[in-house]
């Protein structure tokens, strides 16, 4: 009896602390559970120092699908500086005679007619930025043009294709709907700072490049340039596409968690 009585205290003591260290594990598990999961979902984005490193992913990086068509280095003197590398895309689809020619047509000629018919000193350089996020196969190219006394031009192409399906995508594919209000809140609030800013300047006696608020540009369905890295969407107004100058509004965002 003495010895059956000791046996089931020894039970109990086991079966007790057995049972606090499987409560502590518990714990300890919800604890760092929900502590990722904060991480992931609060952590913010800091978009001004995403901004100004934007610039820094034009590497020209190949990837399977995308690479280096041409690199050229060449200056003559009193003509031209040309530093360039056109990205080729291969995907296999059918899309990508219509990606490649777009790129020559925009790319390349101007290249080609500064090399040929240049009068005027010109500095053209063009660089590219790649990147494959899920089944999003993106890619931007980013060309700066000083031609003669006009002003210098910053323009940026980009185009984004659904690896799985075969086919470009537009904005909308690729920002979920639960995203587009706050992100087109974005859009409105940047335009409206840069307008301020515009105004101030030319109360100065400046002359600047003036964005047109109600142009259906700033409609976020209607945005075509954008670039996907790492869940970031980066939405481009790069006006120097259209217009000689240099200015750009940059829409950053998650599009996952």
């Amino acid at each position: 009896m003495i010895i059956l009585r000791k046996n089931r205290k020894l039970l109990f003591i086991v079966g007790g602390v057995v049972a606090i260290l499987v409560v502590a594990i518990v714990v300890i598990v919800l604890i760092i559970g929900k502590s990722n999961a904060q991480e992931s979902v609060d952590e913010p984005l800091n978009l001004e120092e995403l901004e100004i490193n934007f610039g820094k992913i034009f590497s020209n990086n190949e990837n399977e699908y995308i690479k280096t068509l041409y690199h050229i280095e060449e200056e003559k003197s009193g003509k031209y500086r040309i530093q360039a590398d056109i990205p080729y895309v291969n995907t296999g689809s059918a899309v990508d005679n219509e990606i490649n020619k777009e790129i020559y047509d925009i790319f390349v000629q101007k290249m080609l007619s500064i090399y040929n018919e240049s009068k005027t000193y010109s500095i053209v350089s063009i660089n590219y930025a790649t990147s494959i996020d899920d089944n999003i196969l993106s890619l931007a190219i980013h060309c700066v043009l000083k031609e003669g006394v006009n002003a210098q031009r910053t323009i940026v192409k980009t185009y984004n294709f659904n690896l799985q399906d075969k086919q470009l995508m537009k904005i909308t594919d690729v920002v979920p709907e639960n995203k587009r209000e706050e992100i087109q809140q974005q859009i409105n609030k940047k335009i409206q700072v840069a307008i301020k800013k515009e105004n101030t300047i030319i109360e100065q006696g400046y002359k600047v490049y003036r964005r047109n608020p109600e142009s259906s540009i700033y409609i976020l369905e209607n945005a075509t340039e954008f670039f996907v890295k790492d869940g970031i969407v980066y939405i481009i107004y790069s006006y120097g596409n259209s217009s000689f100058t240099s200015e750009m509004d940059l829409i950053i965002d998650k599009i996952k968690t």
